[in-house]
């Protein structure tokens, strides 16, 4: 049984004091996201937004916004995620954790132009170094969660830890992620119906995917599954994919039979990025990342493309969004993005919930912004593909047949010979990475999205060993500015109809999420440190700032007596800051996985690093 395994279960190392009984942690949640005055979710709620219904600062006001505060994070790189605040005995708190190595402060906000320090917290005991080189993309980290007096952060090296917010002190601390074994966690992890779920990152060093859910109070493991073999280790059942057969369905043993002979053991398949959740439904979202190395022919057991994406060597559950059931992680559905990936397009991407009408009927549905370049708008109670449209440029595949769910690939951009150099848009790093896009839910339809506007050449290599915890890639891969001069974009687009309604061009890539706000504004951040407002329904940038480092985290606007504010990381970082971060030869085409060419192509050698959180206001 999955819970049994040895290896991985969740035994708890240390114990604290005594805990609060969180009985009603998800409604406490719930309530605690609908207070616009407060930022209490990473994702600002369960369905992941990353809206405000503040406007004081709105298109006519915001030119008055200065900055009120700064704080260091205590880490110079890596900064991708956000702050939540929360009130604990009425007193507005904000709590945040810097990347690697993870430390955790705890601000009193009672005067929120002087914030106070009043704890901070880093783990200092059995820390394993070895996550920082096998963390693939950077050290970066995505945000704590906080509810009923606990916050719950991770770390690189795979620790999961509960602390006491008053204090700092430590509830519970369990072992999840194994660097060892290529697994490093960069997370977020959510919290649900008292249950902390979360996954981790490490396809290219060849870990094998899984998501675990553990028991808010005490840490101990709820449920394990897999993304790869069995049916029963993928929590696969006979009601799975009931609506959509054409998906995959129990019985076929998918995630062990569309890969050659013990492939799956090494298979990726990691769940590294944003959870969401519908309480509604019961059905927690996440979306599963690469399967294993980059050189496609040794993940399938025939010879040429065309045999390979017949469907009989999908490396299912790779590239995948799975919807599960909150209290086992049985898999209600799961659709499969891109069966047989050729070029690294990890789909792990935030699964936004909002309910609009589609064809004349309201909808529950879940949008995807993948890094295929595709849109998707599933329904999120059964998995109906409803739309896919391409958001950036996207060679690799003509379209996606709404019909079968598979995309129509295209084989002059298909990397699969080993040697055989291919062009491909967008690149590896995809049309959107990790960044997260923002939606007002009371105007579903158009999301505001933060892309990468780069193409790449991938040569596929030789495999030359399959040792996990080992640098997993066997590609060449060199990336470049689709358009030179315009390597990001801020882009309003409708995913209904496909419709693009302005963009914002930008010569840095843009790796910061977005926020919107009922005033009006979409704020987001440059990988060359401008800080930006933007008016939603005319594209114009309306206020900016330039910040001492790159920006890839992401904005959040709360309000304490009286004033709105506006918080965001600044800390070059992820993927494409890997070459800067890391003092890598900016020679080297190829360094990093393509990454180092983009770096030195927009000049991003020449922003400085340094983690700190930037919070503005409105002065007269």
């Amino acid at each position: 049984m999955r819970q049994l395994l040895s290896m991985i279960s969740a035994a708890v190392i240390g114990v604290g004091m005594m805990m609060p009984q969180a009985a009603q942690a998800n409604d406490e949640i719930i309530q605690m996201t609908q207070n616009p005055d407060r930022w209490a979710a990473p994702g600002a709620n369960l369905a992941l937004h990353r809206y405000s219904e503040l406007s004081d600062i709105n298109t006519e006001s915001v030119a008055k916004m200065q900055m009120a505060w700064a704080q260091s994070t205590g880490a110079l790189r890596g900064h991708e995620g956000q702050p939540v605040v929360v009130d604990i005995d009425d007193k507005p708190m904000m709590f945040f954790v810097s990347a690697w190595p993870n430390i955790v402060q705890a601000l009193d906000m009672s005067d929120p132009d002087n914030p106070v320090q009043i704890w901070n917290y880093e783990k200092k005991t059995d820390r394993d170094e070895s996550a920082v080189p096998r963390a693939c993309c950077d050290v970066v980290h995505r945000g704590l969660n906080y509810v009923d007096g606990m916050i719950v952060v991770h770390t690189l090296d795979g620790f999961i830890i509960n602390l006491d917010a008053r204090t700092g002190e430590e509830n519970w601390v369990v072992k999840h992620a194994y660097p060892e074994n290529g697994e490093t966690h960069t997370g977020p992890t959510m919290i649900a119906e008292n249950l902390i779920v979360a996954g981790f990152g490490g396809d290219e060093f060849a870990a094998r995917g899984r998501t675990v859910a553990y028991d808010l109070n005490t840490g101990e493991q709820v449920w394990l599954c897999h993304s790869t073999g069995s049916d029963e280790d993928v929590c696969i059942t006979p009601e799975t994919n009931k609506d959509n057969p054409h998906y995959g369905t129990y019985g076929d043993d998918l995630g062990l039979t569309t890969y050659p002979e013990g492939e799956h053991l090494i298979g990726g398949g990691a769940p590294w990025a944003w959870f969401s959740y519908d309480p509604e439904l019961r059905i927690v979202y996440a979306g599963t990342g690469n399967p294993g190395h980059w050189s496609p022919s040794y993940r399938c057991g025939n010879d040429t493309h065309e045999e390979c994406n017949t469907g009989e060597f999908d490396n299912k559950w790779s590239m995948t969004i799975f919807a599960r059931d909150i209290d086992t992680g049985n898999v209600i559905w799961a659709y499969q993005k891109t069966p047989f990936d050729q070029w690294d397009y990890d789909g792990v991407n935030e699964n936004v919930l909002v309910d609009m009408e589609i064809d004349g009927e309201m909808t529950p549905v879940l949008v995807n912004f993948d890094r295929n370049g595709f849109a998707y708008v599933l329904d999120r109670r059964n998995g109906d593909l409803l739309r896919a449209h391409k958001f950036v440029t996207v060679n690799w595949a003509e379209k996606v047949d709404l019909e079968t769910g598979r995309p129509v690939k295209v084989k002059e951009h298909s990397p699969f010979e080993v040697g055989r150099n291919v062009q491909a848009c967008p690149s590896a790093m995809g049309g959107k990475d990790q960044q997260p896009v923002s939606v007002d839910p009371n105007d579903p339809a158009w999301f505001y999205v933060p892309t990468n506007n780069w193409c790449m050449e991938d040569e596929p290599q030789q495999r030359t060993h399959t040792q996990q915890g080992t640098v997993y890639v066997f590609a060449n891969v060199y990336m470049y500015p689709e358009v030179p001069g315009e390597s990001g974009k801020l882009k309003k687009f409708n995913v209904i109809t496909g419709e693009t309604a302005w963009e914002i061009p930008d010569p840095y890539p843009n790796w910061s999420g977005t926020l919107t706000t009922a005033g009006g504004l979409v704020f987001y951040g440059s990988l060359g440190g401008d800080f930006r407002a933007v008016d939603r329904e005319s594209g114009e940038v309306v206020w900016e700032r330039k910040l001492g480092s790159g920006i890839i985290g992401n904005p959040i606007s709360y309000k304490i007596d009286g004033k709105q504010y506006i918080s965001v990381f600044a800390g070059i970082g992820g993927w494409i800051g890997l070459p800067i971060t890391a003092g890598l030869d900016m020679d080297d085409k190829f360094g990093a996985i393509g990454a180092t060419a983009m770096a030195k192509a927009t000049g991003l050698d020449k922003i400085p690093q340094g983690g700190t959180l930037y919070t503005f206001r409105l002065y007269d």
